[in-house]
């Protein structure tokens, strides 16, 4: 679905956001009616000038597994925290009481032997009885930013996979095979609600376009750089999810920040600042200079009414961030 010419497009009313977010979010539900805090909160006056109400999103919820019976847990440290996994030889796979219908996501990280440089390939299987719910093969190179301790092997980046988890009492087992050992980090939500079809928005004022390619999936972002925003014409009601990314260069390391400014007609509504680091998954293939952040995500509702949302870059003040702009499902038409 596209926009129409003008750049407008015209959104359902009552249309909500669910997001496959991360660990501890809750799920957006749609409302038919606005609630009384909310039609409180839109009638104060800072929102009277500025029709556009910005307030985070709920999404799904997701529960880390701290205990199993049988399993002691190993501690590694991601990037200075602190989280638990459990180890799972080719010997002994894990088994995990659960009971569904439920989601469980499996974060998994090889221990890699001294010296290992090579990337090295595994294979995580989750079944229970006879039945196999889920299977993942994957290659891993060496993480950076876990850790077991000073004198414990390496640990490759993690891959994660979700599973569907059917009605009734299970005793999963995840099974591992391929290399001598591997971490998992155990997580658990309610089923998924039915998704929401989404389309993107095209901006009608950007400085440059760049394509991001991540799971053999090209999506478009836009560039917002210093002084030069991306604006976008969105006719409300409805809900905007803004996802955006830093722009890693060469000499950038670690975690970094970056602030943006949210306007509506050019009012002021809200300032945001996010702490990244550098994406695993994704590529720009026109840039080979820089390297895409991991998004951030950032839920706007919009009121009734036509608004230029201005998304804006306060710092880093030389640096760049790439903005991609969803909404439910539309019915378009011409605005103007």
């Amino acid at each position: 679905m596209k926009p129409t010419a003008s750049g407008s497009v015209r959104a359902a009313r009552g249309c909500a956001l669910p997001e496959p977010g991360p660990t501890r979010h809750r799920p957006h539900r749609p409302a038919r009616a606005r609630s009384p805090l909310l039609a409180a909160w839109l009638a104060l006056p800072l929102l009277a000038a500025a029709p556009l109400a910005a307030a985070p999103g709920r999404t799904e919820t997701w529960t880390g597994i701290e205990r199993l019976p049988g399993h002691p847990p190993v501690l590694v440290k991601v990037e200075g925290d602190a989280r638990v996994y459990f180890r799972a030889t080719p010997e002994q796979p894990l088994v995990v009481p659960l009971r569904g219908p439920a989601r469980l996501r499996v974060v998994s990280r090889a221990e890699l032997l001294p010296g290992t440089e090579q990337p090295v390939g595994y294979r995580v299987r989750v079944s229970t009885g006879r039945k196999r719910l889920e299977q993942q093969t994957v290659q891993t190179v060496r993480s950076a930013d876990a850790t077991l301790g000073r004198r414990a092997p390496g640990l490759g980046q993690s891959r994660q996979m979700i599973v569907q988890v059917p009605q009734g009492d299970h005793a999963l087992r995840i099974s591992v095979s391929g290399t001598p050992a591997v971490l998992l980090r155990l997580l658990r939500a309610e089923p998924a609600a039915r998704r929401e079809e989404m389309v993107a928005l095209t901006p009608f004022d950007a400085p440059r376009s760049v394509s991001l390619k991540e799971y053999e999936k090209l999506l478009p972002y836009y560039s917002a750089l210093p002084g030069r925003p991306v604006r976008y014409r969105v006719v409300g009601p409805t809900t905007l999810d803004v996802m955006t990314r830093l722009d890693f260069d060469l000499t950038m390391r670690g975690t970094q920040s970056y602030r943006l400014a949210i306007s509506d007609d050019g009012a002021a509504v809200r300032e945001v600042e996010y702490r990244t680091t550098k994406a695993l998954t994704a590529i720009y293939p026109d840039l080979s200079d820089h390297v895409p952040g991991k998004f951030r995500r950032l839920r706007l509702p919009i009121g009734k009414g036509v608004h230029v949302i201005s998304i804006a870059l306060v710092r880093p003040k030389q640096g760049s961030v790439e903005v991609r702009a969803l909404i439910p499902q539309p019915a378009v038409g011409n605005t103007e």
